[in-house]
């Protein structure tokens, strides 16, 4: 999909004073550009879907029931998307199944959606009664609708929550997002927003053996949903996509399978409580369990280091530094074959999968439990940022983030506090990384469809107490029993490992260079937020001096350069003005 965008101009503003490009299209109070354009009965109707629909068929043969007709031409699902909101209106997300954001625009009306769990970013601005809506924060700055500009807002979510971002808004305080579940509507420029979903709290009444075998068929339901066109997936050897192996495995004579490893990780690997081990002998064991064609693929340093500034473009800012450019590179060595990929994403968001469902250590903290670094990362800024309100900000959004959580009266403190962590995880982790996953992949024009994100399947799974998802004090354990006759023993019962990081030194050292180099830039956006013994000594150390995760469980000292890098990258690409006032 290209990136899109749609302006909607009140009577008195003027179009020329806006810098569109000359291709765009102009159709009454709009200017859009990569939209398509339906006439329905006299009036003219703006519409995109960014992003895919997997029931598809189901819902024409709805529509068709109401009367609708879809034409079998370019567009279909563009029909089909306008005739579901004629017939169903704001309630349309109820009958269609996908990973989409969606935008209708007629007459002075504009409507903007995404699925229930938010799996494609749109952002929005408001100027007066001037709205702009895109897949893309860097057409604002192409429109010359807003600046990339940076305030002391901005900055305070950037060092207190970064890579991830809150869902409402971007670092940008003129650029908002739709968050998961919402809607929003847009008349004569006023906007409101509304949610019409969040998993709701019901009683879990069946027995262990029913609950695995639910599991089982809302699972593999929707894989066989998402499957259509697509017989290849990522396989670490993990759980998840060992499971969709598995699947493919039963439903193919042949498929392909995609692995990552990284330059001296076999010479350099030590284990640790996040990443207990390597990938390839759990790999080996289910390529030989399955008819796959399996393709290890192996990233150099340097290549991984190189597809820093490509993967800070594919994001629009600074990302997750390795694990970005590695999934972006991998992506490219795809595309050469497939254009949909499976993936395992989501799954541990929805059956608990984390540490911090489960470790003494993690689940009684009141606050994320991925970010264990604030006062390290507020040692780094500048002394007129070091009064930034990083603690309140974050126990603001921590506890705004809670009022969603839905629970029973009859919940035991287990069931709660894993209730918090889903919710918790839905709104902030999971959408990280799916913006990650979004973005990398469509910078390498590939889809990938994540099964586990399926709005039943969560539905589902949150009523599930927990004793029976920690089923052999193990995390994900009933999933793993669901799926315990497809798998080798050893893959089943592995325990998590998160997606693979470089732990080759020579990394860290070509980083090092790179921070060092970036810093000698006098003009650096660097000079402005950080302190400069903190980012020389970080140097110094090669990254060895921030001991601390950044973020979640892999973003260590020299990941944490990359990360740096990417800001470097980031405010000299977008030209990034700092508002410190």
């Amino acid at each position: 999909m290209k990136d899109f965008g749609l302006v909607y101009l009140d009577k008195k503003s003027q179009a020329k004073k806006l810098n569109f490009s000359s291709d765009m299209s102009k159709q009454s109070s709009f200017i859009f550009e990569n939209m398509k354009t339906i006439n329905y009965h006299g009036i003219l109707y703006l519409i995109v879907l960014d992003g895919e629909l997997y029931n598809i068929q189901q819902v024409e043969k709805e529509l068709e029931k109401q009367g609708m007709k879809i034409q079998e031409h370019k567009g279909k699902e563009e029909q089909i998307v306008l005739f579901a909101y004629l017939v169903w209106g704001k309630d349309m997300m109820r009958h269609i199944s996908g990973a989409y954001s969606i935008v209708i625009a007629y007459k002075n009306n504009i409507f903007i959606t995404k699925d229930p769990l938010g799996q494609r970013p749109i952002y929005y601005s408001k100027k007066n009664n001037n709205v702009l809506v895109s897949n893309s924060i860097s057409y604002f700055f192409k429109c010359n609708f807003c600046e990339a500009k940076i305030t002391r807002n901005g900055l305070c979510q950037l060092f207190a929550l970064g890579p991830s971002m809150d869902e409402h808004n971007t670092i940008y305080d003129d650029i908002h997002s739709l968050a998961m579940g919402e809607y929003a509507e847009i008349t004569n420029g006023n906007l409101c927003i509304r949610n019409y979903y969040h998993p709701k709290a019901k009683l879990h009444t069946e027995s262990y053996e029913d609950t695995v075998s639910h599991v089982r068929y809302l699972l593999e339901k929707s894989i066989q949903k998402q499957i259509q066109g697509c017989n290849a997936t990522f396989l670490s050897g993990g759980l998840d996509s060992s499971i969709l192996a598995s699947i493919l495995n039963k439903v193919y004579d042949s498929f392909d399978t995609y692995s990552l490893d990284y330059e001296g990780n076999v010479e350099y690997f030590k284990g640790n409580d996040y990443q207990v081990s390597l990938d390839n002998s759990y790999i080996q064991a289910m390529v030989n369990a399955t008819k796959c064609n399996h393709h290890p693929l192996l990233i150099q340093q340097n290549t991984l280091c190189d597809y820093l500034p490509k993967a800070m473009l594919a994001r629009e800012m600074a990302g997750m530094a390795d694990v970005d450019a590695s999934l972006l590179w991998m992506c490219e060595q795809v595309g050469k074959k497939h254009k949909v990929i499976l993936s395992g994403e989501c799954s541990d968001e929805i059956f608990g999968g984390y540490p911090w469902f489960y470790r003494e250590d993690l689940i009684h903290l009141n606050t994320f439990p991925w970010l264990k670094s604030t006062k390290e990362r507020k040692s780094l800024l500048c002394k007129d940022l070091q009064n930034l309100e990083i603690e309140s900000y974050i126990k603001k959004e921590y506890e705004q983030t809670l009022e969603q959580v839905d629970q029973l009266e009859s919940d035991s403190p287990a069931d709660i506090r894993a209730r918090k962590q889903t919710v918790l995880c839905l709104h902030w982790f999971m959408q990280n990384l799916i913006t990650r996953q979004v973005c990398m992949s469509k910078a390498t024009d590939i889809l990938i469809r994540a099964p586990f994100a399926d709005v039943e399947l969560l539905d589902y799974v949150y009523n599930i107490p927990w004793n029976m998802k920690f089923s052999h004090q193990q995390e994900k354990g009933i999933l793993r029993d669901a799926f315990s006759d497809l798998l080798p023993k050893e893959v089943c019962y592995r325990k998590k490992n998160p997606y693979p990081k470089t732990h080759n030194p020579k990394y860290a050292k070509i980083m090092t260079q790179y921070l060092a180099k970036a810093w000698a830039e006098e003009n650096s956006i660097l000079h402005e937020i950080f302190d400069e013994q903190a980012i020389k000594y970080l140097i110094q150390t090669e990254g060895a001096s921030f001991q601390k995760p950044w973020y979640g469980q892999l973003m260590s000292g020299p990941q944490l350069l990359a990360y740096l890098y990417q800001i470097h990258l980031w405010g000299a690409y977008f030209d990034v003005k700092v508002d410190k006032s």
